[in-house]
């Protein structure tokens, strides 16, 4: 079981090595079978922006094995004080992390992130990093100990302060406060503190969670007129159609929401929602 964590750039480790991005061009989908009805309103004017979340496009075979990959050029925001060694070492310490992280190895990402803020001082990254890796743990106190450092140390930051601001938002959402993670969801939403679209209708879909929770039924049936069936971004349409069944107890019709969109969009994207309905209950497992 896993919050859909904003771990630094976009829905996952994307300024790591290995990770890429890609957005899918899914074709017009069809209604779930067993008459479940469609609805047609289009939402969203929010900027297009991909979520950072899925492996790189296939690619033919190389002729011969490559030779050592450079690291991505990423410019991290604080580390600019650092010497090219010191940002060379803290970039393949980084992809360190996130192969510890992969492979759910906690404590030695942990200690990989003890090593990197030995070079760069306080850094929000670090913290942002250390909460993720502590609720994946479970941990939810550590996690949102370490969310509010680096919510400090990327204030006045601009867009670097929206991640460890949603995580907290997310830990209370997977602490089942609805209050609490509609607050702080709404509160992003106002300020616009993101651009990316896919982050704003993930913010939306969880926000629509939180009332149908607290069966503020009429709020979340609004929010979910909002989603945009042919969003080649965002599974939201079809996770919110599943959603509104389990609450109404069609689990048999959610199962074949969650299906099609089984079917249109990559797995890495539904995951993400897929954790909201974990989280809430209405899935055992991530697998369902």
């Amino acid at each position: 079981m896993k919050a859909s964590l904003l771990l630094s750039a976009g829905l996952t480790l994307s300024f790591l090595p290995n990770l890429g991005a890609q957005v899918t061009n899914p074709a017009k989908p069809a209604a779930p079978a067993g008459g479940a009805k469609l609805q047609l309103d289009a939402g969203g004017t929010e900027e297009e922006a991909p979520l950072k979340l899925d492996a790189p496009a296939d690619a033919p075979a190389p002729a011969a094995a490559p030779g050592p990959q450079p690291l991505p050029d990423v410019q991290i925001p604080g580390l600019e004080k650092l010497s090219a060694a010191q940002r060379t070492a803290v970039m393949k310490d980084l992809g360190d992390v996130g192969t510890y992280i992969r492979g759910v190895r906690w404590q030695e990402a942990l200690e990989k992130l003890t090593d990197i803020v030995k070079i760069t001082g306080p850094s929000h990254y670090v913290e942002n990093l250390r909460g993720a890796v502590f609720t994946r743990m479970r941990d939810f106190k550590s996690a949102r100990e370490h969310f509010s450092k680096a919510a400090e140390l990327s204030a006045g930051m601009g867009a670097e302060a929206f991640h460890p601001r949603f995580n907290l938002a997310e830990i209370s959402f997977v602490e089942k406060d609805w209050d609490a993670a509609r607050t702080g969801f709404q509160a992003l939403l106002k300020e616009k503190a993101t651009k990316d679209k896919s982050s704003l209708t993930l913010m939306k879909f969880k926000i629509m969670v939180c009332d149908f929770q607290q069966k503020k039924t009429a709020d979340a049936e609004a929010i979910l007129k909002t989603f945009d069936q042919y969003d080649d971004a965002s599974p939201a349409y079809y996770f919110a159609q599943a959603a509104q069944c389990f609450v109404n107890e069609k689990k048999e019709e959610a199962a074949e929401w969650l299906d099609s969109a089984k079917k249109i969009y990559p797995a890495e994207l539904n995951e993400v929602y897929n954790d909201s309905l974990v989280e809430v209950g209405w899935l055992e497992t991530l697998g369902q």
